[in-house]
């Protein structure tokens, strides 16, 4: 059959290659994690294809072997394998081999990549790698493009997605990963532009050098522009060490020094105008081990260290990170961010490694580094590779190892490293990995059942993490978006029935859903039929649950989740049992994560849903002994005095609430805390708790309508004059009105201005 010729089923495959390139440019907003499912699906469908295609050549023709001396491919292999040695050693099996669908990472997607460069090295010579390498550049300028109409909506008068002033995330959906993605992108383009003697050709690259390099600078990563400086220095002192110009290597000694003059000056004088005018210098300048991104990278990156500890062999598996992060959390964390803590990686590639495949993975993967320069100064001298070729390619490299110091790796600069490795063993070897032979003389015998096997399997793969996991992601959108509260819960209840492997996401997402729609209970238990309702949806989002946490045992996040199901179940039904449940569920939460201050107040929520105010209060008093910096902590302790009726103690934490400058909920808690002192007849506490909210609040009218009145009625109109000459003085809406009181107090009609308050006249 001519469908089955080799040359049909090599241009196959090369075509479906080509077509990768454009995997940075896929963003689906109709998708959970649009930036990550819908391009990882797209990737990962691509390369599958692809090699039911290769099935299909091996099984028709004869393949002959070059791997012996293809250093990358052996590193690779042993790197996959140790990943999956670390998968039986990992908290979750499940997580280390399929990840979840925020990162879409795991074993198996390792896999795919290392199928993407067996498929690259097997199929591409020369002419290939070119057309690949232009369609990569083509995209790069889109995605440059894009980043650029966002930082500059007015001057283009296009406004895209996330458009304004600040660092741009084009395509990816994250500056650090468009920075390094850029910086590949110019990598190659300037490898083209110096192998290319037709004219229009370098200049369409030179231009799409300048856009790549100019879209890293909105990026504005400093780990990125470190690696990029290193990557320049380094090939700067080896051209310095090979270079044959004397004149040049001067000038580049000299640039050097210059350079690191500068870059000196700038760190010790951040503000120098010099120094302000340049967003580079900017950058670099600000970097600090004091600042509060800082000092959460070190508490997660000593989190890592940890872990590595405990776990050296093999580590804990790919994507288990965040057990360890919660297991080994500092609470210190929240004094440079308040926000509650998750963190799924080091943020830092290298600790990443370290961590999640130990020893052994850390320096299986240092044989990527050692065989790229193996291959590049051999390669020099063995006049295979150009002496521009090797100092650019040595930037590139030093680069992005000194780029994952700061950040973890995703898919997209993933792909382009597999690419460099790819392309520096081709540049090496001038040939493929593999050669593909005459026909097969028999090729219905034992080649064809394995194929037919290994086709089958790859078909129920493509389904199963593929499309299954796409429609998935769709429905669980669709959900988020319905209008009413039955149709979300059947869109979402569609989402789960796909029954797909990571779906950690699409539980959390109906949880959340869940979480927010309960916010009057009394309410609901007067509407049977939504209450039936949500009764149901409770029952499904915990069985959902517990099946994750079947898949995930040591994941805390999800006993809490657990456990604040529990404890509205247990306030829409009554039932203790459900207290039980979260009890249990907060307190293994707890367990897994010593530190993690909202597990202590999801507990406490449980302890006053059942009237135990006084374990409330202690499971309270424990977190702030944890870390008693953390504002939420004392509104936490306040609600718990006030649910205990220990209404001077609110109080007294009020004033701490109120001097530490806590905003988020504190008005709602002291205008509680004044009412129940109203229903105490306790005006002299009503007027103080009043007084604390206006301090917090002094722009608030109803807060200061309220305290005026207080005043009226305690007949203190030396008071009221004052509150209204400072309303006058600080809010100019209300200027006519606080002036008009001070003239009705002043002249003896007191009594008249609270009766017309009262009845809001």
């Amino acid at each position: 059959m001519s469908l089955f010729k080799k040359e049909n089923l090599t241009t196959a495959i090369r075509c479906l290659l080509y077509a990768l390139p454009l995997t940075p440019a896929i963003v689906a907003g109709s998708f959970l994690f649009p930036y990550i499912s819908a391009r990882t699906i797209y990737f990962r469908g691509i390369v599958e294809i692809a090699l039911l295609v290769a099935l299909v050549l091996w099984w028709r023709y004869r393949v002959h072997s070059r791997v012996e001396r293809n250093y990358f491919f052996i590193v690779f292999s042993f790197f996959a394998v140790t990943n999956i040695i670390s998968s039986f050693f990992s908290y979750s099996f499940l997580i280390a081999w399929f990840s979840d669908i925020e990162r879409m990472w795991g074993v198996f997607t390792l896999l795919h990549l290392f199928l993407f460069y067996l498929l690259l090295r097997a199929f591409f010579t020369g002419r290939e790698w070119r057309v690949f390498l232009n369609i990569a550049i083509i995209v790069s300028v889109y995605i440059a493009g894009y980043g650029i109409l966002q930082h500059y909506p007015d001057v283009f008068g296009i406004r895209v997605f996330q458009a304004g002033a600040g660092r741009i995330i084009s395509t990816l959906g994250n500056s650090a990963y468009v920075a390094i993605y850029m910086l590949f992108s110019a990598c190659f383009a300037l490898f083209l532009l110096l192998k290319t003697k037709t004219k229009w050709l370098r200049f369409g690259y030179g231009i799409a050098v300048l856009l790549d390099l100019f879209a890293f600078n909105l990026a504005g990563i400093r780990g990125a522009m470190l690696g990029l400086m290193a990557g320049v220095t380094v090939a700067a002192l080896c051209y310095i060490l090979m270079g044959s110009s004397r004149k040049l290597k001067a000038s580049i000694a000299g640039f050097i020094i210059v350079g690191a003059a500068v870059f000196f000056f700038a760190f010790l004088n951040p503000n120098a105008p010099f120094v302000r005018s340049s967003s580079l210098l900017q950058r670099m300048s600000s970097i600090t081990l004091s600042g509060g991104t800082t000092e959460t990278r070190f508490i997660g990156w000593r989190a890592a260290w940890r872990g590595f500890l405990e776990h050296p062999v093999f580590g804990v598996g790919m994507d288990n990170f965040d057990t360890v992060f919660n297991k080994y959390f500092d609470a210190d964390y929240y004094i440079y961010a308040p926000s509650e803590p998750y963190f799924d990686r080091a943020h830092n590639a290298w600790l990443d490694l370290l961590v999640m495949t130990g020893a052994f993975g850390f320096i299986i993967f240092l044989g990527f580094v050692f065989f790229i320069f193996y291959y590049l100064i051999k390669g020099y001298r063995a006049q295979k590779i150009s002496l521009a070729e090797f100092l650019l390619f040595t930037a590139m490299s030093v680069a992005y190892f000194v780029h994952l110091l700061f950040v973890f790796d995703d898919l997209n600069s993933y792909i382009y490293f597999i690419i460099l490795l790819a392309f520096i063993e081709y540049r090496y070897h001038r040939n493929t990995l593999f050669e593909i032979g005459d026909e097969r003389a028999n090729a219905f015998g034992g080649y064809a059942v394995t194929a037919g096997i290994a086709a089958v399997a790859i078909t129920s793969v493509f389904y199963q993490f593929n499309i299954k996991v796409a429609l998935a992601c769709r429905r669980t959108i669709d959900a988020v978006q319905q209008k009413n509260a039955a149709d979300t819960v059947r869109v979402f209840e569609e989402a789960l029935d796909y029954n797909i492997v990571p779906s950690r996401n699409v539980v959390l997402t109906y949880v959340t859903q869940l979480t927010q729609w309960i916010n009057d209970v009394s309410a609901l238990r007067q509407n049977p039929a939504e209450l039936e309702l949500v009764q149901q949806a409770m029952t499904r989002g915990q069985e959902a649950l517990a099946k994750e946490i079947r898949k995930d045992p040591a994941n805390a996040l999800l006993y809490n989740r657990q456990a604040v199901l529990n404890n509205i179940a247990a306030l829409l039904s009554g039932d203790s049992l459900f207290l039980q449940n979260a009890l249990q569920a907060s307190q293994k939460s707890i367990e897994l994560s010593r530190e993690h201050l909202q597990y202590y107040y999801t507990l406490a929520d449980t302890y006053l849903i059942a009237g135990d105010s006084a374990k409330a209060l202690e499971t309270i008093q424990k977190s702030i002994s944890i870390n008693s910096q953390y504002k939420p902590g004392y509104y936490q302790l306040m609600r718990v005095y006030l649910a205990g009726n220990q209404l001077d103690q609110a109080f007294n934490v009020g004033k701490i609430l109120v001097n530490m400058g806590y905003t988020e909920g504190t008005d709602q808690i002291l205008v509680r805390l004044a009412d129940v002192f109203e229903q105490n007849k306790n005006s002299k506490r009503v007027i103080a708790t009043l007084i604390l909210e206006r301090k917090l609040y002094p722009q608030d009218g109803t807060v200061a309508a309220r305290l005026m009145r207080e005043y009226l009625q305690a007949k203190d109109y030396d008071s009221a004059v004052a509150l209204a000459k400072e309303i006058k003085e600080t809010n100019e809406s209300l200027r006519a009105q606080a002036e008009y009181l001070i003239q009705e107090i002043k002249a003896g009609r007191g009594p008249e201005v609270l009766r017309q308050m009262e009845s809001g006249s």
